[in-house]
């Protein structure tokens, strides 16, 4: 076992997943969220990936965190589909790697990248919470830890220079990056038309509104209808939305 795989483990907890859409699988969590293993995990965002899914299906997991999604869409698109998840933090990424072993799952790879608008390096700033890290392009988390410099790619660059399969659905929870990796992917949402499920968030319910607006107007532009979700987190006092869009032509 690589040596990255082994430090994740020893400070990590494993479990079974008792409830949701990963009900039964094996996951190690890192010490994040207790609802990933209860299963309840952001359960209107679980519901959207599964239903809008199908065996065949190409997934991809933007800000990927410990993988959570990546097998919930693992198990959906079946021995034919794939899924792809990008993860810039080292030992979520190796969790990740980890938790499709631990349940036999060979369909998932994985890029070490941050995802953004343009292809080069960046600063990667580091958050205490394992999901929190966002590049300094689009400001720092409240949790700060630290900063890395890491590989930034855009999605259009990524699928041609590496021969993925383009996209079914997309998955996007990156911290306020959300709107330079959907403008990094935007010949793939002209191409391909996949679905996008993005997640929203701020301290303010204004700033949620401001960030909320510009993506929607840059959504409309490349023909997508939006739909928003359930609240995740209806009793949270920081600000978090999730959004499903839908190109005009499905």
């Amino acid at each position: 076992m690589h040596w990255m795989a082994k430090l994740v483990e020893a400070f990590s907890y494993r479990h079974t997943v008792a409830a949701g859409e990963a009900a039964g699988l094996k996951l190690i969590t890192r010490s994040g969220d207790n609802n990933f293993a209860r299963g309840t995990y952001e359960q209107p965002v679980q519901d959207a990936v599964v239903e809008n899914l199908s065996p065949g299906d190409v997934f991809y997991d933007i800000g990927a965190n410990i993988g959570f999604f990546s097998l919930v869409a693992a198990q959906r698109v079946g021995v034919r589909g794939r899924v792809y998840a990008f993860e810039p933090v080292l030992g979520n990424a190796t969790a990740i790697v980890r938790n499709a072993k631990l349940n036999g799952i060979d369909k998932i790879e994985v890029f070490r990248e941050a995802v953004g608008a343009t292809t080069g390096r960046g600063q990667l700033l580091l958050a205490r919470h394992i999901g929190g890290a966002v590049l300094a392009s689009a400001g720092a988390p409240p949790d700060m830890r630290g900063r890395i410099e890491v590989d930034v790619i855009a999605l259009d660059d990524v699928i041609v220079r590496r021969n993925l399969q383009p996209p079914t659905l997309v998955k996007i929870d990156v911290e306020g990056a959300e709107i330079d990796v959907l403008r990094g992917m935007t010949g793939t949402l002209r191409m391909h038309h996949p679905n996008v499920i993005y997640e929203i968030d701020d301290a303010t319910r204004s700033g949620l509104e401001r960030k909320a607006g510009d993506i929607a107007a840059f959504m409309a532009a490349a023909g997508y209808r939006l739909k928003p979700l359930p609240a995740s987190y209806p009793d949270n006092a920081w600000h978090v939305a999730h959004v499903l869009a839908r190109p005009h032509r499905a």
